[in-house]
């Protein structure tokens, strides 16, 4: 997986729109499945940004991602479901969010019967 980085700082590029975008904190950046394709978006950002005088240079980083595997079913846990498939899965930037989320849903349908349990599995 890559993300794209304003090189120098911690912000990531993100994709709001068709021609909209900001830069964030990784759990929140744009991830592409492919190194081509996020260099060539790192490129189109900086020829974009450079007529207007602004001295931003983008960089392709490879990163590992976390999904939640669901222990007791096939599937994987996204913000509707925790049956669905792999590339739908919601993304954790580190494998100790995912352990959290994975401990706070477990809690939380516990208190209404249901048992139900995740795993990170690394991407």
């Amino acid at each position: 997986m890559y993300l794209i980085k304003i090189a120098g700082t911690n912000r990531y590029y993100r994709r709001l729109g068709n021609q909209v975008h900001q830069y964030v904190d990784i759990e929140y950046a744009t991830v592409f499945r492919k190194w081509k394709q996020a260099k060539q978006k790192a490129d189109i950002l900086h020829a974009a940004i450079s007529p207007i005088g602004e001295q931003i240079n983008f960089e392709v980083e490879q990163h590992k991602f976390y999904v939640l595997k669901n222990k007791h079913d096939k599937g994987y846990m996204n913000q509707i479901s925790w049956t669905a498939p792999k590339e739908e899965a919601k993304l954790f930037a580190e494998k100790e969010m995912a352990l959290k989320e994975a401990e706070e849903i477990a809690v939380g349908m516990a208190k209404v019967g249901i048992d139900v349990e995740f795993e990170p599995e690394e991407i």
